[in-house]
């Protein structure tokens, strides 16, 4: 058993594992000829957001996309199911139901692997994710220092010369 929490809690295997596991349920789930168009269209943006997960090892916006659109596709599961059952056949309506039971668990190892990455979700969960705020910096100008009053001048700067020596 510590195999398995081993090989769970390395950084990569995670995001391999929902992409594999979701992308064999998408697939037979769309052997059917019930196919909405929504359907397709969430699942792939689902499937290429877990793609640029892989990809971009280090973002934790990756990860935040995909996550976002695994918990908002439970929904959608949801609808599609419910709206096209009498057009489905059994194949199809297992696989999609399966599909529909397993994202809150692939969401639980996406967020998850957010945490690793560094990424948070704040409070209200949002589609884009929290940026620092920066001060602005000029930077067409350099920054110099203001001279207080009682400081003497520097020595490299040229005093006037008072005409008349001897007043």
């Amino acid at each position: 058993m510590t195999d398995v929490n081993t090989l769970m809690s390395s950084p990569f295997v995670r995001v391999k594992l929902v992409a594999f596991i979701h992308f064999i349920f998408i697939g037979n789930a769309m052997l059917g000829t019930w196919i909405p168009g929504a359907y397709i269209f969430y699942n792939i943006l689902f499937i290429m957001s877990m793609m640029w997960s892989l990809h971009c090892k280090d973002s934790s916006e990756a990860i935040h996309t995909a996550l976002i659109i695994n918990v908002t596709s439970i929904f959608f599961d949801l609808i599609c199911i419910i709206a096209f059952f009498s057009h489905m056949n059994g194949w199809v309506i297992a696989f999609s139901i399966i599909n529909l039971i397993i994202r809150p668990f692939t969401s639980i190892l996406l967020h998850r692997e957010l945490n690793e990455r560094g990424g948070v979700i704040s409070a209200p969960v949002t589609i884009f994710p929290a940026k620092q705020q920066r001060s602005y910096e000029d930077i067409d100008r350099p920054h110099q220092p203001v001279p207080t009053n009682n400081s003497q001048p520097p020595p490299n700067v040229s005093r006037p010369q008072n005409p008349n020596p001897s007043v």
